[in-house]
């Protein structure tokens, strides 16, 4: 219903603005174009991936219908475009300049979006006993296999910019856009480790979020300075699916008990699971820029809180930006920023059932802990380039950059990791005239101690290491004791990146035109404690456009990706 309001909002306004161009007498300059056309869809064999985002409606005909129209006048411009493909699958968008009184865009995108349905079909395995099969399983469950899992995806987008006075320029600008999504999506629950058992089935999706900004902006001297306030807020209308979870029992011989129940936090229940927040958040924006000097100065400090409105966890992120330009010569420029944010999340209690508490040795173990957020931080960044124009036809820059990232907090309180990285850049840009220009551009980036996963990822073979606990007659080894024997620091992030891009453009005469390039990347990781990792990516590409007269334009072109990567492989079956 919201959706609707506001498209009869937006076509209101549209119509307002038609009737003010109508009643304008002088001179005017109407100018449209209409396409109509028709399209056949054959979806043979598995396409939700090839046609994720397109109606996929097995051997139909289906029209097509694309539009667009342009009202000149001596003091304004109104445009509108559509393209409909069906009711699911349309866009459309409207402009409209008033000199420099008022301006208006509005856009309107609908889409369907096909999900696919994972099968889980490389989850069914069994542990062998021996030379027989036994022991622990693992199974999956599929409730609804013949689900066909979609969303309608529509945005609406509106933004009006008005001048409130000429005197210092004083202009206010408000924005909207809202994104809305309705259908089905797959739903997959993870039953305890002790029967290893998954449960997949569709889940309605009802959800929507809705963000506006106002701001206003005045001129003052030499100073152009600004203020923006934001509001978004996302929830969903739908209800949380609910799944099963097993009784605890023995995962070999079915045995239960208290015995088993002592380890859980649930179990024989219907619980809720994937269950979706409600958000908002809220944002003050300040900036101002202008000249120093011989140079030019721009600056901007943001303030913002998000909310998490079921748990009413908070987090709370100011950031500042600022540059500054300075002519070092009437050839030479040189351009330093520097940027920083720093966020701070609210800490959660994690509240687990005693470890086999009521049972016989060992005694019961607590595992409650207080969740540090991983985006808790304080990231700065600063770079400095100059900028040198060699003759008409070439110009070389280089750059050098500095980035650090303290994080806090995470996995533990009394845990600090900083993160440093170099930036090194030089770039050369090339133009003769409209006839050839070209592009080429390599970086390196070296990091020291990038973010890892504090837990690790392999275990160390056998239990030599561990000391069983309990009674002479009950001591054993139990799960939380293999936590101190895993190992292998893993990351995402390269200590060390080069990267090359070369881009040209050609014409060798007004209707051919000639583009190319290349990008190379290699970026690895040596500094983990008993692997490398490495990527090396290259991306060729040409492309040619033919224009043999205003009215046709024909095009070819060819792309390559290669991409090669070496790192670690794991699969975490039964006992880890």
């Amino acid at each position: 219903m919201k959706h609707k309001i506001i498209i009869i909002g937006i076509s209101l306004l549209l119509l307002l603005a038609a009737s003010v161009f109508a009643n304008e007498n002088e001179e005017t300059v109407d100018r449209y174009s209409i396409w109509t056309g028709l399209k056949y869809t054959d979806t043979s064999g598995y396409a939700k991936k090839v046609g994720e985002y397109r109606q996929l409606r097995q051997e139909q005909v289906i029209p097509d219908f694309k539009f667009s129209y342009m009202a000149l006048r001596p003091n304004s411009i109104f445009t509108i475009d559509g393209h409909y493909f069906d009711k699911d699958d349309a866009f459309g968008k409207a402009g409209i300049v008033a000199g420099d009184l008022f301006k208006a865009d509005f856009q309107y995108r609908s889409m369907t979006r096909n999900m696919g349905q994972d099968m889980l079909e490389n989850l069914e395995t069994r542990e062998w006993l021996g030379t027989n099969p036994g022991g622990k399983t693992i199974t999956h469950d599929i409730q609804d296999p013949d689900a066909d899992y979609e969303y309608h995806r529509t945005e609406i987008l509106s933004k009006v910019s008005a001048l409130l006075s000429r005197e210092h320029n004083v202009r206010l600008e408000v924005a909207h856009r809202s994104i809305l999504k309705k259908g089905h999506a797959q739903a997959i629950a993870s039953n305890h480790c002790f029967s290893c058992h998954l449960t997949s089935k569709g889940r309605e999706v009802d959800e929507g979020q809705h963000q506006i900004e106002a701001g206003i902006n005045a001129e003052a001297g030499n100073l152009d300075f600004g203020y923006k306030f934001g509001y978004r807020l996302y929830q969903s209308n739908s209800l949380d699916p609910t799944a099963y979870y097993d009784p605890a029992k023995h995962p070999v011989n079915g045995g239960s008990g208290a015995e088993f129940s002592s380890r859980q936090n649930y179990s024989d229940a219907t619980l809720t699971y994937s269950a979706k927040p409600k958000t908002a958040k809220m944002s003050h924006k300040v900036r101002i820029k202008g000249d120093a000097g011989k140079g030019r100065f721009a600056g901007a400090l943001t303030y913002s809180q998000a909310k998490n409105k079921h748990t009413f966890l908070v987090s709370n992120t100011w950031a500042g930006v600022a540059s500054f330009a300075y002519p070092m010569s009437p050839k030479t420029r040189l351009v330093a920023k520097v940027a920083g944010t720093r966020i701070k999340s609210d800490e959660a209690l994690v509240d687990v059932a005693s470890f086999r508490e009521g049972r016989p040795a060992p005694a019961a173990v607590d595992f409650d802990f207080v969740r540090y957020s991983a985006l808790d931080r304080a990231d700065g960044k600063a770079t400095v380039e100059v900028i040198h124009r060699v003759n008409p036809k070439a110009t070389v820059s280089v750059l050098a950059g500095f980035q650090r990232i303290d994080r806090y907090g995470f996995p533990t309180l009394d845990n600090e990791e900083a993160t440093t990285r170099f930036i090194g850049q030089a770039k050369l840009n090339y133009r003769k005239g409209l006839r050839y220009s070209s592009r080429l551009k390599y970086r390196l980036e070296k990091t020291s101690n990038p973010f890892t996963s504090p837990r690790g990822l392999f275990e160390y073979p056998g239990i030599d290491s561990l000391t069983r606990i309990g009674t002479a007659a009950s001591n054993s080894y139990f799960y939380y004791q293999r936590e101190g024997i895993r190992y292998q620091s893993i990351s995402t992030e390269p200590t060390i990146k080069h990267e090359i891009n070369w881009t040209s453009s050609y014409r060798p005469t007004n209707k051919v035109n000639l583009n190319m390039g290349a990008k190379f990347v290699l970026d690895k990781n040596s500094d983990l404690d008993s692997l490398d990792v490495k990527h090396t990516t290259m991306v060729p590409n040409l492309a040619v456009n033919f224009m043999p007269d205003p009215r046709w334009t024909v095009s070819a072109g060819f792309n390559y990706y290669y991409n090669k990567s070496r790192g670690p492989v794991t699969v975490a079956l039964f006992d880890g």
